[in-house]
This record gives C-alpha cells, sequence and structure tokens, in this order.
C-alpha cells in the first residue's frame, strides 16, 4: 500500500516538475522571440528587425596625373635657345602615388532577425543606424551612437586647361608675319630680360631702385620670362585623382582583380583589358562561419557577431601596396545572448561597429 502511494506521488511529482518545465519554456517563448529572416521565414505579427553588419572594404587608388602640352615655339626651342628637355607634343600620363585601404560597416542581408514586441521583454527596445545595423538594446538616447557611415570623396574637379599667355609678346613678334620670325622675336624678348636682371642685380643701370622696388622689378621680368618660355618648352600640369573602390567579400578571394592600371589612360574597370591588373586577397584569419541558428535556440536570444579577422593584400607585378589585418565579422561566426538576460526592465546592450558585445549593464 505504502509503495503504491510513493509511486503515486513520484508521478505526480514528475508531472508537476514537467508542466514546470513546459510553463518555463512558454514564458520564455512568449518573452523573447527572436527569428532569422529568410524568404520563408513568417515574421511575427509585430515585431522590429535589425541587421548584423559585414565590413565592406574600401579601396582609394590615388593616382597622379600629368598633363603636358607642347608650346607653339617648340621646334625652335633648341637653335634659338638652346633649350633642352622641350616637349614636342601633347601627352597625357598617369602614376599611382599610393593605394589606401579602410573599411566601413555596412549590413550584412545574410543575416537580419526580427524581435517580437513583448511587454515583458525589453529586447525588443533596440537602436540602429540609418541603415538598420543594430547598434544596442535598451540603451539610454545619450548613449546611443551616432551614425556610422563614412564618406569618401574623390579629389574635387578641377580646370585642367592649359593655356598660354600670349599677351607677354612684345609688338614686333605680334607683327611677325612667319611663325618662324615670331618665334626669333620672342627669344630677342628673353634675352632681353636676362640682360636686364643681370643690370639690375649689379647696380649697372642709371635708375635706383629701394629694396621693395628692386624686388617687384625682378618679379615682374621673372614672371614675363617664365611665360614667354613656356611658350617654347611647353607646360605641365600636375593633379591628383582619387578613385574609390568598395567590395565586401563574404569568401576567401586569391588574387582576384580588383581594378586595372594604364600609364596612358590611368584607372579602369576589372574587366577593361587595356591597362595591367591590381589584385586583391582575403585570407580569413579565424573560423568560418558556424549556423547557430538552428533548432529551438534561434527563438530564445539576441543575435551578435564574433570578433573575426582577415588579411588584406592589394598588389599587382611589381609592388604590393597593401597588406593589413582587418575585422570582418562575415567571416566568424554567429552568437546570441540568452533570452533571459531580458526579462529584467534596466538591462542594456552595447555593440560595436562589428556587431560584436562591447558592454552589457
Amino acid at each position: 500500500m505504502e509503495t503504491n502511494i510513493l509511486r503515486i506521488a513520484i508521478v505526480g511529482m514528475k508531472r508537476i516538475f514537467f508542466l514546470l518545465i513546459v510553463s518555463i519554456s512558454i514564458s520564455v517563448y512568449s518573452q523573447t522571440n527572436v527569428v532569422h529572416i529568410s524568404p520563408q521565414t513568417v515574421l511575427p505579427q509585430n515585431s522590429v528587425t535589425y541587421f548584423l553588419p559585414k565590413t565592406e572594404l574600401v579601396v582609394t587608388v590615388r593616382v597622379r596625373k600629368s598633363i603636358q602640352r607642347a608650346g607653339r615655339f617648340a621646334n625652335y626651342a633648341k637653335r634659338l635657345l638652346e633649350f633642352d628637355n622641350t616637349i614636342t607634343s601633347d601627352k597625357t600620363s598617369f602614376v599611382i602615388d599610393a593605394i589606401e585601404l579602410t573599411s566601413n560597416p555596412v549590413p550584412d542581408s545574410t543575416r537580419q532577425y526580427a524581435i517580437e514586441i513583448s511587454p515583458k521583454s525589453v529586447a525588443y527596445k533596440i537602436t540602429t543606424d540609418i541603415h538598420g545595423v543594430i547598434l544596442g538594446v535598451n540603451m539610454p538616447s545619450a548613449l546611443q551612437q551616432a551614425v556610422r557611415d563614412t564618406e569618401y570623396l574623390s579629389a574635387k574637379s578641377m580646370d585642367t586647361a592649359i593655356i598660354f599667355d600670349y599677351s607677354v609678346l612684345s609688338e614686333d613678334a605680334l607683327g611677325a608675319t612667319t611663325e618662324e620670325k615670331m618665334a626669333e622675336m620672342a627669344a630677342k624678348q628673353i634675352l632681353d630680360i636676362r640682360e636686364s636682371r643681370m643690370e639690375l642685380l649689379t647696380g649697372d643701370t642709371e635708375r635706383g631702385y629701394d629694396g621693395a622696388s628692386l624686388q617687384k622689378v625682378l618679379d615682374q621680368l621673372e614672371t614675363t620670362e617664365r611665360k614667354l618660355t613656356e611658350l617654347f618648352v611647353g607646360k605641365t600640369l600636375i593633379i591628383s585623382e582619387d578613385r574609390v573602390f568598395r567590395v565586401a567579400p563574404t569568401t576567401a578571394v586569391e588574387d582576384e582583380v580588383l581594378f586595372r592600371f594604364s600609364s596612358v589612360v590611368g584607372v579602369l574597370d576589372a574587366d577593361d583589358y587595356a591597362g595591367s591588373p591590381v589584385y586583391i586577397s582575403v585570407k580569413p584569419v579565424a573560423t568560418k562561419i558556424v549556423d547557430t541558428d538552428t533548432g529551438k535556440t534561434k527563438r530564445f536570444g539576441i543575435f551578435y557577431n564574433n570578433i573575426a579577422k582577415a588579411d588584406i593584400t592589394i598588389s599587382d607585378i611589381d609592388k604590393q601596396w597593401v597588406d593589413k589585418v582587418v575585422v570582418m565579422p562575415q567571416f566568424g561566426q554567429t552568437a546570441f545572448l540568452p533570452a533571459k538576460i531580458f526579462d529584467k526592465p534596466d538591462t542594456a546592450v552595447e555593440f560595436t561597429e562589428y556587431g560584436t558585445i562591447k558592454s552589457v549593464r
């Protein structure tokens, strides 16, 4: 008899324990329901969504552009003035000065989540940037981070026209009937200016100048000589141009063409074979992504990124321009914070720009 009573008591306790477990499970489910959004996902009726970030690589190619224009009297530069290194034809050339690598967090479309709004949990009280990337949970407004988005600007456009100044030519040169005669008159002006400068510097002149006046006259002579000389040797304009490439790889990359470069045309797209290739390699230095969005765990917690890094190299056939380790969460694991921590109304979580945990309070 006593044995039967004991058995009944044990069975009853097991049922109570089972019902308690079910009750707790239902309570947790009702308080914090988080689902990974996919094309087949049925979202909770009332929910908020967020993305985890991935790293976008921003490659800035800084190019020095040289524009050369031949002067009108280039054919007479050697004979009349013994000028060497004269520009004899118009030409534009390009040289890469630097390649810089920075990074920028952007939404990872494969890691979007929906949190059901529940009065019994603070998990849905999230803050995001303008792109929907999670910044924190239940964070006071004073602690909210600014929008994390970097704007990359190329060099401002400028007037690249090269203009020669013919106003410095004498009346005799302007009135010349042939190109050769005009060049001879311009060359004579240059020689006269050099002679006048020497007389001023040696004091071998009838007119006296004070220090400031003398310097002003010398500056005017130098400017006039430079403009006349340009008519013989030509002019060169050097400008700096930036070209920006953005990539967000999710798998390892080995020597993939990022862009092409030509000393004649400049920076080209990867599929433009007019230039030589510049390669990028992305080698993860962390474990591959482990899918934690399986089974029941997907409903119980706020998902976040574990830290992961990749070694980035950018090179061409002659030089390695970049070798840098960058934080890239798309190569790491996705984990989740247990739902129960959000049952407390004062729980607050702050995330880094990479979607990793910065603090839990």
